[in-house]
């Protein structure tokens, strides 16, 4: 249009004149007016709308009086959410009702046939801008509202766009997969302060759980909310109120209960069951390593499933890791009975002593319950008749007596260090 309009006026005086005399004669078919029967058909509702805008101007609070605070109540209508433990990011779907007195949007009913409410869009009249302040920076969110929102004659105003919020939650993993999360976000006016738009709840039911429905893997348990008058020390003159929003939520913790907890406890059994087997041949070993190598094949599957990146460690992660120090001590213990087992040169004394006072005490009951270590070694060495005396035991009696002895007492340790790693370590469901 401006090269048109600069072409026209470097051009000669004559041709001038003559465009715009046939501009003037196009003008009247360019226009497109309404006819004189169209405009006659306005009903109330159209004129009041059109009375209603005219000359309104959404950029302004919609006060007279610009030291007046507007007061905005809020209420939210939960329908959806979700939560990324691994992103640590919550996500809310909801209505969100916001309902606001505009002092230029009333009239008389009377003048418009009794009309005492209408709908207008929210992009043609002033909305607030509610922002959520521990917002997902990696998302765009928009603290503009685009909807229909409904009018009274009091000027009395209610927006209810559906809005997704997506905030970041910072996760505390010590009790996965039985954990209880609670998710806040911050909302308020991000330029205004409490002077000029106060957020605020409605009165009743601030929060309508009617029609919630729970995300995957997440039970929500409960919704707190609280206003908060943001006061601070910078701005002693000034308040910058938030609305928060407390979620607290629980796992749904059956899928990864019998994924990592149920075979935490089977790896356990089984290196309790290779501990209490005697250690006289290598099927006791061979259990054994087989339960440190399950240890590693099962930290390796689970860690696709166990988040490794909260402010706190899972628990169960830490048991296992224990777990496969007590198994890696057990294959050492084992090759150590082992090697006991074996020896040919006599015991020391107080070896001997240790043998005696074992086996003539009640502890007799408690260590040698399978056998007589003297009828085994018996038969163990009957094929070598230089090792066997008719007047005293083979030279490897008190060894592996001696052995029985450090394996039971080791078994019962182990034991115990098992009772509390599983009493410590092992999350329960409250």
């Amino acid at each position: 249009m401006r090269a048109f309009i600069t072409a026209v006026s470097m051009a000669p005086r004559g041709t001038f004149y003559a465009l715009c005399a046939l501009l003037a004669l196009a003008a009247p078919l360019v226009t497109c007016d309404c006819p004189p029967e169209r405009e006659g058909a306005t009903h109330d509702e159209g004129k009041l709308h059109k009375d209603l805008l005219c000359a309104y101007n959404y950029d302004f609070r919609p006060v007279k009086d610009h030291k007046q605070s507007l007061t905005v109540k809020v209420r939210f209508a939960i329908k959806y959410l979700s939560f990324d433990s691994l992103e640590e990011t919550f996500t809310l779907h909801s209505w969100v009702a916001m309902m606001w007195k505009d002092e230029f949007l009333s009239w008389r009913p009377e003048d418009y046939g009794g009309i005492k409410e209408t709908q207008m869009e929210s992009h043609e009249i002033w909305t607030p801008r509610m922002a959520l302040f521990n917002a997902d920076a990696s998302m765009y969110q928009s603290d503009q509202i685009y909807t229909t929102c409904m009018v009274s004659s009091e000027g009395v105003v209610t927006c209810v766009p559906h809005v997704a919020h997506s905030g970041i939650c910072r996760t505390s993993l010590r009790s996965w997969p039985y954990d209880v999360q609670n998710c806040t976000l911050y909302f308020g006016s991000w330029m205004n302060t409490g002077e000029q738009v106060n957020f605020t709840f409605y009165n009743k039911q601030p929060i309508v759980r009617e029609d919630y429905q729970d995300g995957p893997g997440w039970k929500l348990l409960n919704v707190v909310n609280e206003r908060l008058p943001g006061k601070y020390s910078c701005c002693p003159n000034s308040t910058y109120p938030m609305l928060k929003y407390t979620f607290v939520m629980k796992r749904i913790a059956a899928g990864p209960a019998a994924i990592v907890v149920v075979p935490s406890i089977v790896i356990v059994l089984l290196t309790l069951v290779a501990l209490a087997m005697d250690a006289k041949d290598n099927t006791r070993l061979m259990l054994i390593c087989f339960s440190l190598y399950g240890h590693f094949m099962f930290l390796t599957e689970i860690g696709y499933d166990i988040p490794k990146h909260s402010a706190d460690t899972p628990i169960i992660l830490l048991f296992l890791r224990d777990s496969m120090i007590v198994t890696l001590v057990g294959i050492i213990e084992t090759i150590f009975l082992m090697y006991l087992r074996r020896r040919k040169v006599p015991a020391p004394g107080f070896i001997v002593s240790v043998n005696r006072l074992v086996a003539n005490g009640p502890g007799k009951y408690v260590i040698f319950t399978e056998f007589d270590p003297s009828e085994m070694d018996t038969k163990e060495l009957a094929g070598n008749s230089s090792d066997i005396t008719t007047d005293k035991p083979p030279v490897t009696f008190d060894w592996v007596q001696f052995a029985i002895i450090l394996n039971r007492i080791n078994f019962m340790v182990i034991v115990l260090v098992y009772i509390i790693l599983v009493g410590t370590y092992i999350p329960h469901d409250d």
